[in-house]
Parts: C-alpha cells; sequence; structure tokens
C-alpha cells in the first residue's frame, strides 16, 4: 500500500510540474515581437521618374516589460518590370541597428544602385548609395511603430508609390 501511494504521489508530482510553466516558458510569453516594413520604390535621379528597383525595409521589435529587448533590420531588395527591362541593378548593404535603449532604437539600411548594359563584357553606371532609416521612439498617447525616412534625393530618388 505504501508503495502504491509513493507511485501516485510521485505521478501527482510529475504532472503538477508539467502543468506549471517553468522560468523560460514564463519569461517567453512576457515578450512579444512585431516586424514593420516599409517599401520604398528607387529611380534613377534623371528627370524620367521610372521606378526602377525598390527596397523592403522590416524592423523587427521584441519587447518585455522594460521596453525593446531586440531589434532586428532587415531588407529585400529587387528591380521592377522597366528597372530589370532597362538594366538596373540594385545591390542590398548591410542593415544594421545604430542605436538601441528601451525606448529608442534607429536603424539604417544601404546599399546601391547602377545601371548596366548587358554585352558580353557589361558596362555599369557607377554605384549610387541608397540610405534608408527607421526610427523607434514611442509618443506618450498613440500607437508606437517606427518612422521611416530615407536619404536626400540625389542620383538616386526616393518614392513611396508605385
Amino acid at each position: 500500500m505504501k508503495i502504491r501511494k509513493a507511485i501516485l504521489l510521485t505521478a501527482a508530482a510529475v504532472m503538477a510540474s508539467a502543468l506549471a510553466p517553468t522560468v523560460a516558458q514564463a519569461d517567453e510569453s512576457a515578450e512579444t515581437c512585431q516586424t514593420y516594413t516599409k517599401r520604398y520604390f528607387l529611380g534613377s535621379g534623371s528627370t524620367i521618374t521610372l521606378r526602377v528597383a525598390y527596397v523592403d525595409a522590416a524592423l523587427k521589435l521584441c519587447f518585455d516589460d522594460a521596453g525593446v529587448s531586440s531589434a532586428v533590420p532587415t531588407q529585400t531588395v529587387g528591380t521592377t518590370g522597366p528597372g530589370a527591362a532597362t538594366g538596373w541593378e540594385i545591390t542590398a548593404g548591410p542593415a544594421i541597428v545604430e542605436d538601441q535603449r528601451p525606448r529608442h532604437v534607429k536603424a539604417k539600411y544601404s546599399g546601391s544602385l547602377r545601371n548596366c548594359v548587358v554585352q558580353v563584357n557589361p558596362i555599369c553606371s557607377s554605384a549610387e548609395p541608397y540610405e534608408i532609416y527607421a526610427e523607434y521612439a514611442p509618443p506618450e498617447i498613440g500607437p508606437a511603430a517606427p518612422f521611416f525616412t530615407h536619404g536626400p534625393n540625389g542620383a538616386v530618388h526616393y518614392y513611396e508609390d508605385a
């Protein structure tokens, strides 16, 4: 009888420990993550406002009770139909977090855009840099989301719509 009670008590303890959240599970449930994405179309900076490429700048923010616990910027690039047809190439550079604090994050996305005449030995223009920024600084009132901006219009022009 004593052995049976010991087995039942051990089984009950195992079941209770399986149902109770561990410290790691409690920490995981306290953290939430959200990814914010902004698409910019890039133009050549000429008088023709042709959108030749795009950049999808994404910022994944994870939050815990203290604020931002992690920030991960990523970018995806590509050419538009007209951009691919006319020989434009876009190259993604680094996407980095420049500043991270519990209530402030600043990320930078960079890369380059160039035009190549496709032949046996392609002739390409110089690579013109692009820069995009995301900044998260939640307001006292209202929704908190990163604000995306870009570098100045120069050899590369930035557009928010196709």
